[in-house]
């Protein structure tokens, strides 16, 4: 009897994401399976609002994919407990103290959007919850010194310094920031402008209005707007912004970071003829020679029937440090046991891909870019 493999399009349309996560389990279960182990229970946040949603199942997917391949193959009993949260303070903080409430939740897991990840990370601090805060989707740096933090991607500065380097033989000493709502500008804008002094660069600041529409913020935008833009916002909302330039007709090129996935963004009907550098702090999952890649590869052929995408191989890398990190702190470890056990920082290999704080803050500074230029075509 052939294998049945879900589609992820098909739970992002109805399903939630615990029925999402007994889907993959039951496509494993068809396989052979090592002794499984007691559970470890784990928590991932994911902000489901309107604007955050596709990242945020992106990112789970490669989580879940990662947990189940390894119950599967070396019985490591991953149970991640997915919790759905808005785009509220108030909401992370209740979520985070739903959490501390639980003791059986040792650690969290793959935090995702980034608002939500700093938003967790403050009020973890302010409620001196004592938790393993394990890969969240955080470019920000704020909180790169919180001991309690495992950061294993690049930075923001560290994805801007990639950019710029390429672009300073142009000259470029002066930089758009746009930002798609005043609330991403509140929660972002204190890091960028620090970026901004370090690297003495001149950054104005867009932020699009309340109630105006990103498209027609992007096709309004001054002729004394700086040729190159940094847009922070996610896919849906770089799509929109793009129309606008192609409508408006005004040559700009614009840089987006790690949030804006490549294969999410084509299918959102994105303007045409406007310069998109994209920013990724993995190997590309669909060329890369790396082990790891062909093991994400793999897996994700065998289970869905989805394409790879930078995004969920992201999660996928950090299922996959979690899950040896946990291995390595015996059975049932308690929060405490844990927490102490993520802090010793030890070097991890993944089929070829390392993770190795090295005393730094992250795990991982590797910084990649790829152009798609006003063809429509990838270049890099």
């Amino acid at each position: 009897m052939s294998l049945h493999r879900p589609s992820r399009r098909q739970v992002l349309r109805g399903a939630t994401a615990m029925a999402f996560a007994s889907s993959v389990g039951a496509s494993f279960a068809q396989g052979s399976r090592a002794a499984e182990q007691p559970a470890v229970r784990v928590t991932q946040l994911m902000n489901t609002s309107p604007s955050q949603q596709a990242l945020s199942r992106d990112y789970a997917t490669g989580f879940r994919l990662a947990f189940a391949e390894l119950k599967a193959t070396t019985g490591l009993n991953v149970q991640l407990k997915a919790v759905e949260v808005g785009d509220s303070d108030a909401d992370a903080q209740a979520a985070l103290k739903a959490i501390g409430e639980d003791s059986a939740q040792v650690a969290l897991v793959g935090t995702v959007g980034e608002r939500l990840a700093l938003a967790s990370l403050a009020h973890a601090e302010s409620g001196r919850l004592e938790i393993a805060h394990v890969a969240p989707w955080l470019a920000d740096s704020r909180f790169d010194a919180n001991p309690n933090l495992f950061a294993l991607f690049a930075s923001r500065e560290d994805q801007i310094r990639h950019v710029l380097k390429n672009l300073a033989t142009m000259g470029v000493a002066k930089i758009g920031i746009v930002y798609p709502t005043a609330a991403h500008a509140t929660a972002l804008q204190p890091g960028m402008a620090q970026i901004a002094e370090r690297l003495k660069l001149e950054a104005q600041v867009l932020t699009a209005p309340q109630g105006r529409d990103l498209e027609a913020f992007g096709g309004q935008l001054p002729a004394s707007t700086p040729y190159f833009l940094l847009f922070t916002g996610d896919a849906i909302e770089l799509a929109l912004f793009t129309r606008g330039l192609a409508k408006r007709g005004v040559q700009r090129t614009v840089v987006c970071l790690s949030d804006v996935d490549t294969n999410t963004f084509l299918q959102l009907s994105p303007g045409k003829g406007v310069p998109i550098i994209f920013t990724r702090v993995v190997p590309d999952p669909r060329t890369s020679k790396v082990a790891i890649v062909r093991s994400y590869r793999n897996a994700l052929q065998r289970y869905f029937d989805e394409d790879p995408s930078p995004t969920s191989f992201a999660g996928y890398l950090g299922g996959r440090y979690a899950g040896a990190v946990i291995a390595g702190a015996g059975t049932e470890p308690g929060r405490a046991k844990l927490l102490t056990q993520f802090k010793r920082r030890a070097a991890v290999d993944l089929d070829g891909w390392r993770f190795d704080y090295a005393g730094g803050s992250r795990a991982s500074s590797q910084v990649s870019q790829i152009l798609l230029n006003s063809s429509g075509n990838f270049v890099g």
